[in-house]
């Protein structure tokens, strides 16, 4: 609901009949299609993605997930319109399935590609589980929108402005594509 105040530039806190106020409740109404959209491009990216795999792999649509969210939110932040901002709310949707598959699959390639080398070396000895590594990859998660969450309220208030937010978070995600460049490791 971000965009809210950006694009349609209501007040929550203004009268209750005061036009400010009614701006607000239609963005909030439009926000709400913002989230339809964002969940329906996250189920059809997650299934998209089992078709993309064979062709650019886990580490090619961990980097397109990032890259196309950064995108997609500097152009919300450049250019906040109504029109732009529904459609751009796909890109969310990207990120959200990029999240939540490809990081757990790339567990399971790590996990499975250590099995087979401790069974070259003959040893069964394993030194953690697949879900040892699952739930701390979900703590992870959760701490980076805690940080998130605790930051940015700082962050709109230095810059006086909401739009340092999607601006934050295309910044975030481009260096996210570095550190997918330079320290994920590609598995067959």
């Amino acid at each position: 609901f971000l965009f809210l105040q950006i694009v349609y530039k209501g007040n929550p806190y203004a009268d209750h009949n005061s036009t400010a106020y009614v701006t607000y409740e239609r963005g909030v109404e439009v926000g709400c299609w913002g989230l339809c959209i964002n969940a329906v491009s996250s189920a059809l990216y997650s299934y998209v993605q089992r078709f993309l795999l064979p062709y650019i792999g886990l580490k090619g649509l961990y980097f397109m997930g990032y890259f196309v969210f950064g995108m997609g939110t500097s152009l919300i932040g450049l250019f906040p319109n109504i029109i732009a901002t529904l459609i751009l709310c796909s890109v969310f949707g990207v990120m959200s399935s990029t999240l939540y598959t490809i990081p757990f699959n790339l567990i399971a390639e790590y996990q499975r590609e250590e099995e087979a080398q401790q069974k070259l070396l003959g040893s069964n000895n394993s030194q953690r589980g697949t879900g040892v590594d699952c739930a701390a990859l979900t703590c992870m998660v959760q701490l980076a929108q805690i940080i998130v969450g605790v930051g940015l309220g700082a962050l709109v208030n230095m810059a006086g402005s909401v739009i340092v937010v999607v601006l934050s978070a295309s910044t975030a995600s481009l260096f996210g594509c570095i550190f997918i460049t330079l320290f994920i490791r590609y598995v067959e």
